[in-house]
């Protein structure tokens, strides 16, 4: 769950998949390696919108049509848990439901553009991420405007 009680918004030739909320906290979806941690890496932002951008490589590439979903990116951050520049030498490791921030905006909406890059090629060129549609069907197969469940509370505040 990459952002417990955000709704699937999204468009069907979008790059990746939008999920809408407002500064929601934002979870690794498998564990991997942190590329980088750090503004910069996105191209859809303008005045007021947030820049910042995680890509995680998967320690388990997910099997898709004859493909491997290789990398996972997260963009439109407000706030990240830790910063790591591309350049590091160390890299982090994340696990599955590891908190990495929240989600920001872009083109004035609050929401967390998440992608899933293939067979190991980062470009973000046509043909090497997963569109909106197949996101949703790798992820957990949700339609448009479906809420993803809440984070449970935790057992003292039952």
């Amino acid at each position: 769950n990459p952002m417990p009680g955000g709704f699937m918004a999204g468009y069907r030739a979008d790059t990746g998949l939008d999920i809408a909320g407002m500064a929601l906290p934002v979870f690794a979806i498998a564990d991997g390696v942190v590329e980088y941690a750090e503004a910069g890496h996105t191209l859809w932002t303008g005045p007021g919108d947030t820049d910042l951008a995680i890509r995680i490589r998967l320690d388990q590439p997910i099997a898709f049509e004859g493909r491997k979903v290789t990398h996972a990116w997260y963009a439109h951050m407000g706030e990240l848990a830790f910063e790591q520049p591309q350049t590091a030498k160390e890299r982090r490791r994340v696990k599955a439901g590891e908190y990495l921030g929240t989600n920001g905006k872009a083109n004035g909406m609050w929401h967390l553009h998440l992608g899933l890059l293939l067979d190991g090629d980062t470009s973000q060129g046509w043909g090497s991420f997963l569109l909106e549609g197949d996101v949703r069907t790798v992820l957990c197969g949700m339609r448009a405007k479906q809420r993803l469940p809440l984070l449970p509370k935790p057992a003292s505040q039952s």
